[in-house]
C-alpha cells in the first residue's frame, strides 16, 4: 500500500543574499500507520537549473504518524539570467516507483537579481588631489582643537557578527514569533539546529513560532535540537464517504475524509447510533440518536464500532424494547499536536450491515 505522503512548505518565497545563496526547509509527513523511507527531489520552474539546488540527506525514515525536514540550499552563479524563478519539492517512497506514490509540494519562489551597476567613471587626478588637500586641512584643524580644548575624539566601529561556533555551549535565541523558516536561519546562526515540529490551532499567530525548547536565553550544546510549535489553522473536514452509505462488517470498507491542510495527521471522529423504541411490535417506534462515541484516529479514515441489530427489551409491563438496525450518524473534525480539536464537518448518516 503507498504512503500518503505530505509536504509542506516552511515559507512561500525565498530571499537570496548578495551572493545569491539562500535556504529553505519542506517538513514531510508520513501518516501511514507504519514507518517508510521517504526519497525527496527537487522540481525546478521553467529557466531552473538543477545544478542550482542541494539537498540534505534525500533520502529519509520517517517514522508512522511522524515528520522530518529536508534543507533546500540555493547557490545561483553569478551569469544566471535576472528573474523569478519557482521550484516545487517531490517525495515518493523508496520501495516505489515515483509515479507510483510521489507527491508535489506547492511552489516556491525566488528573485534573481540584476548585475550592479558598472563602477563610476575615473575621477580626474587634479580633483583627488584638491580632495587629499581639503582632508589634510581637516585633520588637522580638528587635531588643534581637541590639543588646545582638552577634548578628546573616539571612534565608534561597527561590531561584526561573529560566526556560529564549532563546539561548547551557546545562548539559545528567541524565534517566538517568527516563521518557521526565519527560526532555522536564527538557530544555525548560533550553532543550534531546528528539532521536531509539531503543530497547535492558534488562530491569533498562524505560520508563526509559538513555542520552543529549549527556551530562549537557555543553554545548549552547539549542534543541539530546537523543538518548535508552529501556530495552524484548521478547517473542518470533507466527506468522503457518500451519505447514507452501507458499512459491510465482513469487509474492509472505511469511512473516508479529505483535510485542506496537508500538516493534519489527527482526526476526532465521532458516532452516534440510531436506536428505536418500541411500546409494542405493532406500534410506531420513536427513533433517535443515543448518546455518542468519539474515537481518536492518526489517518484519513476509520472503522465504526457500531454493531448492528441488536435487540434490547427494557422489561416493562408493556414489553417495549430498543432495536438498532445499524443506522448512526458520525461527523469528524481535526485536531492538533496537542489533542485540541478544530471545526467539525458535516454531520452525515450510514448503516453497518452484516
Amino acid at each position: 500500500m503507498s504512503t500518503n505522503w505530505v509536504v509542506t512548505t516552511a515559507a512561500e518565497r525565498v530571499a537570496l543574499d548578495d551572493a545569491k545563496r539562500g535556504e529553505t526547509t519542506f517538513t514531510v509527513t508520513n501518516p501511514a500507520a507504519r514507518a517508510d523511507r521517504a526519497v525527496f527531489q527537487v522540481v525546478p520552474g521553467e529557466g531552473a537549473d538543477p545544478a542550482w539546488f542541494t539537498v540534505d540527506q534525500p533520502q529519509r525514515q520517517v517514522p508512522a504518524s511522524g515528520s522530518t525536514s529536508f534543507l533546500l540550499g540555493v547557490q545561483v552563479p553569478a551569469g544566471a539570467t535576472p528573474g523569478t524563478y519557482e521550484v516545487r519539492g517531490r517525495v515518493y517512497s523508496a520501495s516505489e516507483a515515483p509515479e507510483e506514490s510521489s507527491v508535489l509540494s506547492n511552489r516556491i519562489v525566488f528573485d534573481v537579481a540584476a548585475p550592479a551597476a558598472p563602477p563610476p567613471r575615473k575621477i580626474p587626478l587634479w580633483i583627488l588631489l584638491v580632495a587629499a588637500g581639503l582632508v589634510l586641512i581637516t585633520v588637522v584643524t580638528v587635531t588643534l582643537v581637541l590639543t588646545l580644548g582638552g577634548g578628546e575624539a573616539q571612534q565608534a566601529r561597527p561590531q561584526p557578527s561573529a560566526p556560529a561556533p564549532a563546539s561548547g555551549l551557546v545562548e539559545v535565541p528567541k524565534v517566538v514569533e517568527y516563521n518557521e523558516a526565519n527560526a532555522g536561519v536564527l538557530l544555525r546562526g548560533k550553532g543550534l539546529v531546528p528539532g521536531a515540529v509539531k503543530y497547535r490551532l492558534d488562530l491569533d499567530h498562524v505560520g508563526n513560532i509559538v513555542e520552543q525548547n529549549p527556551p530562549a536565553g537557555a543553554k545548549a550544546e552547539v549542534g543541539s535540537k530546537v523543538d518548535l510549535v508552529v501556530a495552524v489553522r484548521l478547517t473542518a473536514p470533507n466527506l468522503k464517504t457518500p451519505i447514507d452509505a452501507k458499512i459491510s462488517i465482513k469487509g474492509k470498507a472505511t469511512l473516508q475524509w479529505e483535510q485542506n491542510e496537508p500538516y493534519v495527521t489527527h482526526w476526532l471522529v465521532v458516532y452516534a447510533p440510531v436506536v428505536c423504541y418500541h411500546n409494542t411490535p405493532s406500534a410506531v417506534p420513536a427513533c433517535g440518536p443515543l448518546g455518542v462515541n468519539p474515537v481518536r484516529v492518526d489517518a484519513r479514515s476509520a472503522v465504526p464500532p457500531v454493531q448492528p441489530a441488536f435487540i434490547q427489551v427494557v422489561g416493562s409491563s408493556t414489553g417495549a424494547f430498543l432495536t438498532n438496525d445499524g443506522n448512526f450518524r458520525w461527523y469528524v473534525a481535526a485536531v492538533d499536536d496537542f489533542d485540541q480539536p478544530g471545526p467539525i464537518s458535516v454531520s452525515a448518516g450510514a448503516q453497518m450491515v452484516a
